[in-house]
């Protein structure tokens, strides 16, 4: 991955982590968030204190399992 792209999503990440606002949303019938940063996706689990990023990927691709 690009630095860029990494420095990116790394600082959406932090942000959320520190409770800043980010744009947030919940995936259909699942616990899992996913966070837009260009034209990646990462997802989240914050089902603890933890903020565990699950995958990170292109967005078309990132939503198939």
């Amino acid at each position: 991955m690009q630095p860029r792209r990494r420095e990116a999503i790394r600082s959406k990440v932090d942000a959320f982590a520190r409770g800043d606002r980010v744009d947030l949303k919940k995936l259909k019938g699942s616990t899992l968030l996913r966070i837009p940063v260009g034209d990646d996706r990462v997802i989240i689990d914050e089902q603890t204190l933890l903020v565990i990023v699950v995958e990170v990927g292109p967005r078309g691709g990132i939503y198939k399992e």
